[in-house]
């Protein structure tokens, strides 16, 4: 599967998601919801949803590809904002290996 460079970038910002107030969520999967930050803490919140829009586009096209997403801040604030997102496989066993060990966080 040839991935882009912007779902590589996207990836690069992503950390597991092991929030309990997430897990109500009907389509929170531990090992499949992650959280991506927005560029930079004095980005728009605008522009990280229209890159997770881009992100899901991208997965749905992909074979048996799905995607939910769980939340995307709709305020900008001058902090690290993130949005959470859950991809399912066989989509996210192609992208997975893109999330950097360093921000893998453990339960």
């Amino acid at each position: 599967m040839k991935i882009p460079s912007y779902v590589q970038d996207l990836m690069s910002r992503a950390t597991y998601n092991y929030d309990s107030r997430c897990a109500k969520h009907p389509a929170y999967s531990v090992g499949y919801t992650i959280d991506i930050e927005k560029r930079s803490q004095y980005g728009w919140a605008s522009f990280l949803e229209s890159e997770i829009d881009r992100l899901k586009k991208w997965v749905e096209r992909q074979p048996g590809g799905e995607m939910a997403i769980i939340y995307i801040p709709k305020d900008t604030h001058l902090r690290h904002q993130q949005a959470t997102i859950t991809i399912y496989d066989p989509v996210m066993q192609h992208i997975e290996k893109l999330i950097p060990e360093n921000r893998r966080a453990t339960q």
